[in-house]
C-alpha cells in the first residue's frame, strides 16, 4: 500500500512558512511506496537505491540523485533499500509562483516535463554537499526567527531555486540560462492544464485563458516539447483515467462524466484510440494480472 507524501510530511517533516523539509531513512513503515503529487518537491538522495515511478517509466535512484518534482506531475518512490536516505523540501506551489527567481529553475526543468520525463539528474559532489547544506537551513530553526521570518524564508527559497538552477546549467548544456517568454508560457499553460484538463478540452480555452491565439500557444507548445497541445491534454486524461480505471470502483460512466467526456461512448473512443484497448479490457486485465502476483 502506497501512502501520500503528504502523511510522511505531517508525521516527520518541519515545516516553515510556505515550505516543509523531510529526512526519510530506510523504508518508512508499513507501506510500498511513498507518493507525490500536485506539489513542488525537491529530492536529494544522499544514500541507498530507490525506485521512482510515474505512468511513463523508471528511474533507479542512488546517493547524488537531485529530482524536481512539479504540481503537473504524479509520481511515486518504493523499492528501498535498508540504507537508503532521502532530504525533501517541499514548497507550496502558490508560494513558489510569487518567488522572483522560480522561473529559472523551471526553464531548466521545461524540456523534461514537455516530454514527459521526471527532471532526475546525477549532482557533481561539490555542488552536492553544498546543496545537501542548504536544504539543511529549511525546517523548524527558521521558526525561531521572528522579526524577520517572512523575510527569511523568501529569500532562503530564492537562494534554493537558484543554486538548483546554477547547478543544473551545468547539465543542460542545451537549456539557455536566460528566461525564454515560450517557456514562461509553457509553465503557465501546464498550470492552466493541471487545474482545468478535466472540464476543458479544447485549445481554445487554454489560448483565451493566457490572452493569445490559438496559433501562437501550438507553436510555443510544440516548439518547447515537440508535441501538440491536444498531445499534452489528451495525456493527462489519459493518465487520470487508467489512474481511475486501476484504483478506483468507480463505474466507467462515472469515470467518463468525471473526466468531462459529453457520454461515456466518446469516452470509450477516446481510451481505445490511446491505448488501444477498451476501459473495461483494461480494468479487467488490470483485475487480473493483480489477482495473479
Amino acid at each position: 500500500m502506497d501512502i501520500s507524501v503528504y502523511e510522511v510530511m505531517k508525521s516527520s517533516g518541519m515545516t516553515a512558512g510556505n515550505t516543509c523539509c523531510c529526512d526519510l531513512y530506510g523504508n518508512p513503515g508499513d507501506y510500498s511506496g511513498i507518493i507525490f503529487e500536485k506539489g513542488f518537491f525537491f529530492l536529494l538522495v544522499i544514500n541507498g537505491t530507490a525506485r521512482l515511478s510515474d505512468i511513463y517509466g523508471n528511474y533507479d535512484l542512488r546517493c547524488g540523485k537531485l529530482v524536481v518534482l512539479t504540481p503537473s506531475t504524479t509520481s511515486s518512490i518504493g523499492r528501498f533499500d535498508a540504507d537508503f536516505s532521502l532530504k525533501i523540501v517541499y514548497i507550496v506551489p502558490s508560494y513558489f509562483d510569487s518567488l522572483t527567481d522560480g522561473q529559472p529553475l523551471y526553464n531548466q526543468v521545461a524540456r523534461f516535463l514537455g516530454n514527459y520525463r521526471l527532471p532526475v539528474f546525477d549532482i557533481e559532489s561539490e555542488r552536492f554537499s553544498y546543496l545537501k547544506q542548504t536544504m539543511s537551513l529549511f525546517g523548524d530553526r527558521l521558526n525561531a526567527m521572528n522579526v524577520y521570518h517572512d523575510g527569511i524564508i523568501r529569500n532562503l527559497c530564492n537562494f534554493f531555486l537558484l543554486q538548483i538552477a546554477d547547478t543544473l546549467c551545468t547539465e543542460n548544456n542545451d537549456t539557455t540560462v536566460y528566461v525564454k517568454r515560450e517557456n514562461e508560457i509553457f509553465r503557465n499553460f501546464k498550470k492552466l492544464l493541471v487545474e482545468n484538463y478535466r472540464k476543458h478540452h479544447s485549445i481554445g480555452f487554454y489560448a483565451d485563458s493566457l490572452n493569445i491565439t490559438t496559433t501562437y500557444l501550438s507553436r510555443v507548445v510544440k516548439s518547447v516539447t515537440g508535441s501538440t497541445v491536444c498531445f499534452h491534454i489528451s495525456k493527462m486524461l489519459c493518465s487520470d483515467a487508467r489512474r481511475m480505471l486501476e484504483c478506483t470502483d468507480m463505474d466507467i460512466k462515472e469515470i467518463s462524466d468525471a473526466l468531462g467526456f459529453s457520454d461515456q461512448s466518446v469516452f470509450g473512443k477516446f481510451f481505445m484510440r490511446k491505448t488501444g484497448v477498451s476501459p473495461l479490457k483494461f480494468r479487467m486485465k488490470n483485475d487480473l494480472q493483480r489477482r495473479e502476483k
